[in-house]
């Protein structure tokens, strides 16, 4: 009878030590959870996006971050020259992708001008061709060309008190050649 006993004491310790084992990993997964559902992100003047043109490839600071209803200072616009028969390839880092964003595509014709919009986590690449097919209501035969960029997202940061709050941030990269640069700025 005390080998019977010694193995019922054993079973029921064996039993015991996965139970422990089963709550532990548990709250270990459970406060991990909380812990990244609440961690504070990237604040959105922080955040960059990657453009690239076949090897050529920089990090875009936003243009514009502020909060809906105050006045935005306009940063830097950088040029990262993109071919009529180039793609510029953008990347958007998680800190954008989580939420909903859009891509104003802007071509040296109006009516060939794009704007897509993106659904939360849907995607954080997009491919935008550097010039697209003749307009048929347009009287130019010409491809329209790739001008400038845009990436519009509103996003969660910290006001000046600490609290979180929306925050309105758009992405600009000009791609125009060095001469259509000259031109646009001596215009």
């Amino acid at each position: 009878m005390a080998t019977r006993k010694q193995a019922r004491k054993q079973t029921l310790i064996q039993v015991l030590a996965l139970l422990i084992a089963v709550v532990v990993i548990v709250v270990a997964v459970v406060l991990f959870q909380s812990w990244a559902n609440n961690r504070p992100g990237a604040h959105p003047e922080d955040i960059r996006v990657t453009a690239s043109v076949g090897e050529e490839s920089i990090e875009v600071a936003p243009y514009l971050v502020c909060m809906p209803g105050t006045e935005c200072p306009e940063g830097e616009v950088p040029n990262l020259y993109v071919g009529e028969d180039e793609t510029l390839n953008l990347e958007l880092p998680d800190d954008i992708s989580r939420y909903q964003w859009q891509v104003l595509s802007i071509y040296d014709n109006p009516a060939a001008n794009d704007e897509t919009l993106h659904g939360p986590g849907e995607t954080n690449t997009v491919e935008i061709p550097g010039s697209v097919d003749p307009i048929e209501a347009s009287d130019s035969e010409d491809r329209p060309h790739l001008m400038v960029v845009e990436v519009s997202a509103v996003l969660v940061g910290t006001d000046d008190e600490g609290e979180e709050a929306p925050f309105s941030s758009v992405w600009s990269i000009s791609t125009m050649s060095d001469e259509e640069l000259a031109n646009q700025e001596s215009q």
